[in-house]
This record gives C-alpha cells, structure tokens and sequence, in this order.
C-alpha cells in the first residue's frame, strides 16, 4: 500500500490518466444510456424536416405563414397541457394530505390518543342493556 501511495506521488502523470479513463467511461456510460435517445431525437427530427419540406413544395408561398399558425398552436396545446398537469399534480397533493391526515387519525384511535373517540366509545358501552 506505501508503495502504491508513493509511486502514485512521484509519478503525477498516472493520476492524469486515471482520471482521463474514469471520464472516458463515465462519458461512455452515458452514451449507451442515452444513445435510444438520441436516435428518437433524430428520427423525430427528420420526420420535421420531410414534413416541413413537403409542405414548402406544395405551396411556397403560404410557408412562412403556416409554420407560425402550427408554431403558435404548439405553443398554446403546450400551455394548456402544463396547466392540466399543474392541476393535476394540485389535486394529488391535496389527496395525498387527506390521506395523511386520515391514517394519522386511525393510528390515534387505534392507540387510543384520540379524546374524541374514547367519549364516543364510553357513551356507546353505557347505554342501555
């Protein structure tokens, strides 16, 4: 192990190259990982580009035009898409209080810490035989 530490030391450059191979793999790994991705990425876009490009052959002129109309209907079904999932993700959170608050609410009348339920259990066990 001291010999190890100090050839590590005295030879810097080996540190350099570890360092290198770890970022080289790391970078590696990503690249496997994203790579499906990636190609999604770029058949999407070349999906965009035929499309866009047939539509510039049919009509040159209207172009320019209809790109701005689908741009701006992206943009709002976009806006309204993040709108759905705010509300979305409102309503999970205010359903995930509930529910909170009910399981403590069981836990305190299943361990008998809850003053409410004991008087309704107590008048329940006197009442008439």
């Amino acid at each position: 192990m001291d010999n190890l530490i100090q050839n590590l030391s005295t030879h810097p450059m080996i540190i350099i190259a570890v360092i290198i191979a770890v970022i080289f793999v790391g970078l590696l790994i990503v690249y496997f990982l994203f790579k499906q991705l990636l190609k999604l990425a770029l058949l999407f876009l070349l999906i965009l580009l035929a499309v866009g490009g047939y539509f510039y052959f049919k009509d040159p002129g209207k172009m320019p035009r209809n790109m701005m109309e689908t741009l701006e209907k992206a943009k709002t079904e976009t806006g309204k898409a993040v709108e759905k999932g705010k509300e979305a993700y409102s309503k999970g959170k205010a359903i995930a209080e509930k529910v909170k608050k009910l399981t403590e609410g069981m836990d305190n009348l299943l361990l008998g810490k809850d003053k409410k339920a004991d008087k309704t259990m107590d008048q329940g066990n006197k009442g008439p035989k």
